[in-house]
């Protein structure tokens, strides 16, 4: 009952940022995406079966991955290609959010957990491709609503494909990560709130195309 209760408090959550943001209703309310990141991963957490050392562990791993890469592309254009961060996000460090690492621990859990609901009794190594075909699935989403409210630029026109060959990479060797630190998951919440987020950046997009 609680993770019904949780997950339709997040699609409400999502919801009234889609009207504020998509319908422009309230555009302010993409100033509120940093908020609206950690308290999506608080509640995933609180609902996670592992809440000790290897929780804490592979999200320090996660974390520190996930940001310390995303400080060494902005730096030297030479992971994802040549970009920088604009204010949305937050405070950043290294001219870096620290949102972008909330947000990769984040989608990792997510998706992870979706996965092993969905393909329950694959093995673990189709499991970290497919999951990581999402996460680059998703991102395909979010490139372009990121660019329009400017949580992020390109030097070039386009995003680089190097951006995405290099968002799946790390994408796996993060999920190769989880298997190590949390094994096989029955976190509803979390499942959910991948779906939530891959519904919500598809709506984005098509108010736009619209």
């Amino acid at each position: 009952m609680k993770e019904k209760l949780a997950i339709v408090f997040l699609m409400i959550i999502y919801t009234v940022g889609f009207a504020g943001i998509g319908l422009e209703l309230m555009p302010q309310l993409v100033y509120g995406t940093p908020v609206n990141l950690l308290l999506s991963l608080a509640i995933v957490v609180f609902f996670d079966q592992h809440k000790g050392k290897s929780m804490l562990w592979f999200g320090v791993l996660v974390f520190a991955l996930g940001y310390g890469l995303e400080v060494l592309g902005v730096q030297t254009g030479r992971i994802f290609g040549v970009y920088s961060y604009g204010d949305i996000l937050g405070f950043k460090l290294w001219e870096t959010p620290l949102m972008i690492g909330v947000n990769w621990l984040l989608l990792v859990i997510a998706a992870g957990n979706l996965v092993d609901q969905v393909f329950t009794k694959s093995s673990i190594y189709l499991k970290i491709v497919l999951a990581a075909t999402l996460m680059l699935l998703l991102d395909l989403l979010i490139e372009p609503i990121a660019i329009q409210w400017t949580m992020w630029t390109w030097e070039s026109v386009k995003v680089p494909i190097q951006n995405y060959i290099a968002w799946w990479l790390i994408a796996a060797v993060m999920f190769g990560i989880y298997h190590q630190f949390l094994g096989k998951q029955v976190n509803k919440v979390a499942g959910a709130v991948f779906i939530i987020q891959v519904a919500f950046f598809t709506l984005l997009n098509l108010v736009n195309f619209i």
